[in-house]
């Protein structure tokens, strides 16, 4: 039975780069089965910068904000959409805002997308803002979360060929995961979604001490 607590605590789920509002829907499911409500928020990830994505997040989450003001929110992000969420809650404040999940973020930069910006920056100007050179947009980005009471955990994949490991780090964060798994896919898999679940719910990943069985979870099917 749902608690009334978690009635009005809203999580809104940011996809990545070249992904849909479905490749969230794996964890919006578990999320509501724990009795949250959920908010697949989508964008055209193509074709704009991240700036322009993150002022429409930031009018999205106000209006959320206003509409029931004392109900908390939670996000969840996938790749570039930890980017997206960075810069957002460096241009605005949310009252309610209280934990924050992000799966391979590139925090600290994305080879790959240094190595294609080259050729398609042209059509997605995001890919040069995410490369892994010290002067790229993301590597010079504010750190909303230094100094603050958000609760911020970053879960990496450990097979990720498009963040080098330890690129999704950024100082500030709460709690740290791995799943061995893919970068892609990372939404998919169980074990990504039980600590999303662990962290909205508890504030930590709660990993198990007995290595890794829990991390060589498989993708779980779409339904």
């Amino acid at each position: 039975m749902e608690t009334p607590k978690k009635n009005k605590e809203l999580v809104v789920l940011i996809h990545g780069l070249c992904g849909t509002r479905i490749d969230m829907l794996p964890i919006a499911r578990k999320l509501n089965k724990s009795g949250f409500q959920t908010r697949r928020w989508g964008y055209r990830s193509i074709g704009n910068r991240i700036e322009t994505h993150a002022t429409r997040l930031g009018v999205f989450l106000k209006k959320m904000e206003s509409t029931q003001p004392h109900r908390k929110i939670h996000l969840v992000t996938h790749s570039m959409g930890g980017i997206i969420t960075r810069t957002m809650l460096s241009q605005i404040q949310l009252e309610n805002l209280e934990r924050v999940v992000m799966l391979a973020p590139p925090h600290q930069g994305s080879h790959a997308a240094r190595k294609l910006s080259p050729f398609f920056g042209w059509l997605t100007p995001s890919l040069k803002q995410l490369s892994d050179e010290p002067n790229s947009f993301v590597r010079n980005l504010p750190n909303p979360f230094e100094n603050n009471e958000i609760d911020f955990g970053i879960v990496e994949a450990e097979k990720d060929r498009v963040i080098e490991q330890g690129n999704v780090l950024l100082d500030g964060y709460r709690d740290y995961a791995k799943v061995c798994g893919h970068h892609g896919i990372l939404t998919w898999y169980s074990n990504t979604i039980q600590l999303v679940d662990n962290f909205l719910n508890h504030g930590h990943f709660n990993l198990p001490s007995n290595d890794s069985q829990a991390e060589r979870q498989h993708p779980i099917n779409a339904v």
